[in-house]
């Protein structure tokens, strides 16, 4: 009996599910395909890929150069079907790369598929769309499960909804790997509601859904209210803070919860589309100038606008910031000791969209294991 699972990793970001699946064991990579150079010179970075078959665009992949696997995983692109997007579909070019990976899987005809997407995919088009994907994968013989899981329930604190799709050739793996059930976590808190971009959220509860593609105003990560020590500050009069303080954001049980900034205030946000920094807004400047995130502003000289509030106010101690690299790749499930090996190879824009784009190692490794005891289950029949 095969000991392992052959797997090729499809439209592979960073490689968020080969992460999980090293970690839930059982499977083997024997390549991966990612068009995006960054993305996969992290992905290079954290995997050995030597002697692996490689393609960059999958809609020039020839599977007779392809080697034999048992699995075809990965997360096709998303944007034709979230609501984030436009969401034309099969309309728009990336939508039909759904059926470069149903092109594959005919000439290959790998025993699984594991597939994921947004929640929107499923009501796209009043449920056309994903009707024409179960056609297609029926007509190829495989039977299809399919469940929407949140991150949070997988021991990271992201609100992260996404659709995941299991594959597979004998009837007998049929309910085996979904549906899971068990739920956990602490919901999504709001301590100033709004337009994303303006809200602020508390560092006490999960985080709101990463995106890659929002712009400034913190609606890549959210914005997070931190308080910090404060002294006074003779000088002008008025008291400032020490922006010195962490966010409790990573997962539970483990060693790497804390993600302190340092001891020194941030250089100031830009809000390009592709910029994704660091930013530790000084909202101190004065008693009549408001301490929330309607302070930031997308104009594109990356300069702060300052509000001054209709009725006076004083400072009380609160201050917002955005969720750091490092954090944002923990929010999707990642280790520090993963983390440090691509954090120096990209910029903070690259390592923001790449955390935005992946899929969340855990729930990955919960999928995976399932998917590894039912092939075992199943091959010791045989």
């Amino acid at each position: 009996m095969q000991k392992t699972i052959r797997y090729i990793d499809l439209f592979s970001g960073i490689g968020g599910f080969r992460e999980g699946l090293t970690r839930a064991g059982g499977f083997t990579c024997v390549g991966h395909c990612e068009i995006d150079w960054y993305a996969d010179h992290s992905y290079r970075a954290l995997f050995d890929t030597k002697g692996e078959w490689f393609c960059e665009d999958i809609r020039k992949a020839d599977p007779h150069d392809m080697p034999d696997f048992d699995l075809l995983c990965g997360g096709f692109p998303c944007q034709a079907f979230s609501v984030a997007g436009n969401r034309r579909g099969f309309a728009d070019p990336q939508g039909t790369l759904f059926f470069e990976i149903a092109r594959v899987a005919a000439a290959k005809r790998p025993s699984y598929l594991f597939l994921e997407n947004v929640p929107g995919l499923l009501n796209h088009d009043r449920g056309r769309t994903f009707a024409s994907i179960l056609h297609a994968l029926d007509r190829l013989g495989y039977f299809v499960e399919w469940q929407v899981l949140n991150s949070k329930d997988f021991h990271v604190p992201q609100s992260r909804r996404r659709v995941y799709l299991i594959g597979y050739l004998d009837g007998r793996c049929r309910g085996k790997i979904f549906p899971f059930t068990e739920a956990a976590g602490t919901p999504l808190i709001q301590v100033l509601h709004g337009a994303q971009g303006s809200r602020v959220y508390s560092p006490e509860g999960v985080s709101c859904t990463l995106t890659a593609q929002a712009g400034g105003l913190g609606g890549k990560t959210g914005l997070y209210e931190v308080g910090l020590p404060i002294k006074e500050n003779t000088k002008k009069g008025y008291q400032t803070a020490y922006p010195g303080d962490s966010i409790d954001l990573a997962y539970a049980g483990k060693n790497t919860r804390r993600g302190r900034v340092g001891h020194k205030i941030a250089h100031t946000l830009t809000t390009s589309p592709s910029q994704g920094t660091l930013c530790f807004v000084d909202l101190n400047e004065g008693p009549e100038f408001t301490s929330w995130a309607r302070c930031l502003t997308a104009k594109q000289n990356g300069g702060i606008r300052r509000h001054k509030r209709e009725a006076s106010g004083v400072w009380d101690g609160r201050r917002i910031r955005r969720l750091t690299p490092k954090e944002c790749l923990r929010l999707q499930g990642w280790q520090d000791n993963r983390i440090e090996a691509v954090l120096s190879l990209q910029s903070d824009a690259q390592l923001y969209k790449q955390a935005g784009n992946g899929v969340t190692v855990t729930v990955v490794e919960a999928i995976g294991k399932r998917l590894a005891a039912a092939h075992q289950e199943v091959k010791a029949i045989d």
